[in-house]
């Protein structure tokens, strides 16, 4: 299953903190059901998809709704299909502390 990792930046909001737009944000991810990690400059999250690709999309919703007038995504994805990972194998496996795959 596919690990993604979205950052998400609220342009437009007539301030430079951002803090309650990305924790609007945080708290969808969180009620989505997903696996995900967030971490201090973005969010990952494992799932398929169509769920992840609807997720990001309702976040965009949600923070217009706020009143962001621009919303810049970036989005990265690991869709590795030979081995079943999970975003705590990975990041087990960067810091050296198991030894499977």
């Amino acid at each position: 299953m596919p690990i993604f990792e979205l950052s998400v930046v609220p342009v437009g909001t007539g301030s430079p903190s951002v803090s309650r737009y990305v924790q609007a944000a945080v708290k969808l991810v969180r009620e989505s059901g997903l696996d995900y990690s967030v971490g201090a400059m973005g969010t990952c999250v494992q799932g398929d998809w169509d769920r992840v690709v609807a997720l990001v999309k309702e976040i965009h919703e949600t923070l217009a709704r706020m009143g962001c007038q621009r919303i810049l995504t970036t989005l990265k994805v690991d869709d590795r299909r030979d081995r079943i990972r999970t975003l705590q194998s990975k990041v087990e496996r960067a810091l050296g502390t198991t030894c499977t795959d």
